[in-house]
């Protein structure tokens, strides 16, 4: 009897080692059919590509929901026949091509090339459905009367490596985008070649705990009250119109973010400062409000909106004119850093730039190297944009916490509104009385231009 049992146990061993003998077979043979799928959709993607065909990629940049790409291309490739044109191609594993117009031009011994001069222009995230793409270049030559097409990889000559975007939520979906920089291996008469080429995977996912679409800040708080008049002060109006936007983005399944929740003084850089905020969450948009004030009894008040100097002017406008159009309320007359009726762009000037330096010498610290008349003033659209705004809050004033973002190339894309006029008769009644239209114009405008 004890003879049987012995014999079943091995039996039943010997089942189960058989059992997942196959099973890793299963698993290896999977394994190997995956990696010869990978292999030919490469060499399908590759196969326009020669092997001299590489360009430079010197910086790429997420500034909201936009992809901007620039770099170069040798002269010495290139340089035998005439361009007719150089386009950045996104293509699928089954090569269908998404084209986008690049902006270039021969400077020294390269072909300088850019998407875009607007860091809020370029490949926008968002329109990428579900995915693997490869991004290349195609050069369009006239070759005596004939037209040839090239198409390059691009070789990442960047100090920035993978990243990732999260889409703004849609119908209660969310994309996840990876971007990464691989080589592809292969042999041309058994010599071995290597390609490096961008690699774009969008793939729907649910969005991460700590990951928000939109955030929020309300001017001031706490001990810094804000612009005050006739009892009323900024901080409160700005956090209960701040609260009451977040709840209408919600309604429309935006997941938003609050900078401060309640009356309190929140510290603009570190660790979930104002500026920060919006990097740690991974945010697309950032919107900062705010109420003006002026010397002046009872101005004539409006809105203005203040965004950075290198970003295409579209959502700025449609908040102001949205603004006017739905409250009634009109464009400040101010003409101080006025580029449309509503939007302004306000960088150092001058003197304010000397200014910065004979601060910073007084308090004993190096003025900041990067600081000219092309940088953005207000804190709230500088340092939240990382390198594309110019931020630069790096700790050396001891006065300040520091940004720890600064040299980020993925940020979120930031206004700051200025609603109207505290002391503004006219203004305050209307912010008062007229809430839910004011917040109206602002949401429809990100669902009319943030999709």
């Amino acid at each position: 009897m004890e003879t049987n049992k012995v014999v079943i146990k091995k039996v039943v061993l010997a089942c189960i080692i058989v059992i997942l003998m196959l099973i890793l077979a299963v698993i290896y043979n999977r394994i190997l059919t995956n990696r010869k799928e990978e292999v030919d959709v490469l060499q399908q993607v590759f196969s326009n590509i020669e092997k001299e065909n590489t360009a430079y990629l010197t910086l790429y940049t997420i500034y909201g929901n936009h992809l901007n790409i620039s770099g170069y291309i040798p002269l010495n490739l290139i340089s035998d026949v005439n361009i007719k044109d150089i386009k950045l191609v996104l293509q699928d594993e089954n090569k269908n091509e998404k084209e986008y117009n690049l902006k270039y031009s021969l400077e020294g011994e390269n072909y300088i090339f850019k998407l875009s001069e607007n860091i809020n222009e370029g490949i926008n995230l968002e329109k990428l459905t579900d995915d693997n793409y490869f991004i290349f270049l195609k050069i369009i030559q006239n070759v005596e009367e004939n037209e040839i097409v090239k198409y390059f990889s691009l070789n990442n000559a960047s100090e920035y490596e993978e990243n990732e975007y999260y889409t703004l939520t849609s119908n209660m979906i969310n994309r996840k985008i990876d971007i990464s920089f691989n080589n592809y291996q292969y042999e041309i008469k058994e010599t071995p070649y290597s390609l490096e080429y961008i690699q774009i995977k969008v793939a729907q996912t649910e969005l991460p705990n700590d990951v928000y679409d939109i955030v929020i800040d309300a001017g001031h708080g706490g001990r810094d009250p804000g612009a005050m008049y006739d009892g009323k002060e900024e901080a409160d109006i700005t956090l209960d119109y701040s609260i009451k936007l977040k709840e209408k983005l919600e309604t429309l399944g935006y997941k938003v973010k609050l900078t401060r929740e309640k009356d309190e003084y929140i510290d603009s850089y570190g660790e979930h400062g104002r500026a920060t905020t919006g990097y740690e969450v991974k945010a697309k948009l950032v919107l900062s409000i705010h109420l003006n004030s002026t010397v002046i009894e009872n101005p004539q008040g409006g809105v203005e909106i203040y965004t950075s100097n290198n970003t295409n002017l579209d959502l700025a406008k449609s908040f102001a004119d949205n603004i006017v159009s739905y409250t009634g309320t009109g464009y400040s007359p101010n003409n101080i850093a006025r580029v449309l009726d509503g939007v302004y762009v306000r960088t150092y000037t001058e003197q304010e730039v000397q200014e910065a330096i004979e601060y910073a010498e007084d308090l004993g610290y190096t003025p900041y190297e990067s600081l000219s008349t092309q940088t953005p003033y207000l804190f709230m659209i500088r340092e939240t944009g990382g390198i594309m705004t110019h931020a630069y809050i790096d700790g050396r004033n001891k006065t300040l916490d520091n940004n720890p973002y600064i040299d980020s190339n993925i940020a979120p894309e930031a206004y700051l509104l200025e609603i109207g006029f505290i002391n503004s008769q006219n203004d305050i009644n209307n912010l008062l009385k007229n809430q839910e239209s004011y917040i109206n114009a602002i949401v429809n405008s990100i669902v009319s231009n943030y999709q």
